[in-house]
């Protein structure tokens, strides 16, 4: 599926309107519709696009899609998609030792009130 095809469906699981997103992205309702029907769209609009509906780029680029983000000169745009399906990995590690250092200190804080 491609990325227009993936912004609609994923905007109308969520119950939200084009001038809804638009709303939530700080662009208009007629541009939101452009990226819906030509999946032409560039990687910092895509990115707000992903943050408004909770999922990452990568959801969006996952497969061949890529070809259609729109290039700008000098930023090559797999290699930044790729980046940051890394550093989205290594964001949800630190959040899991967040959480188990968490759950250590309420344990230390258990055994010192006994």
């Amino acid at each position: 599926m491609d990325i227009g095809k993936k912004i609609k469906v994923l905007r109308a699981e969520k119950g939200i309107s084009q001038q809804e997103l638009a709303d939530l992205v700080n662009k208009t309702r007629t541009l939101i519709s452009h990226i819906e029907v030509t999946s032409k769209v560039n990687f910092f609009t895509l990115t707000e696009i992903a943050n408004a509906l909770d999922v990452t780029v990568s959801y969006f680029t996952d497969d061949t899609t890529a070809e259609n983000i729109v290039k700008e000169k000098g930023v090559d745009y797999l290699k930044l998609s790729e980046r940051i399906k890394k550093i989205e990995r290594e964001n949800e590690l630190l959040n899991e030792i967040v959480q188990n250092q968490k759950e250590i200190i309420s344990q230390l804080k258990d055994k010192l009130k006994k």
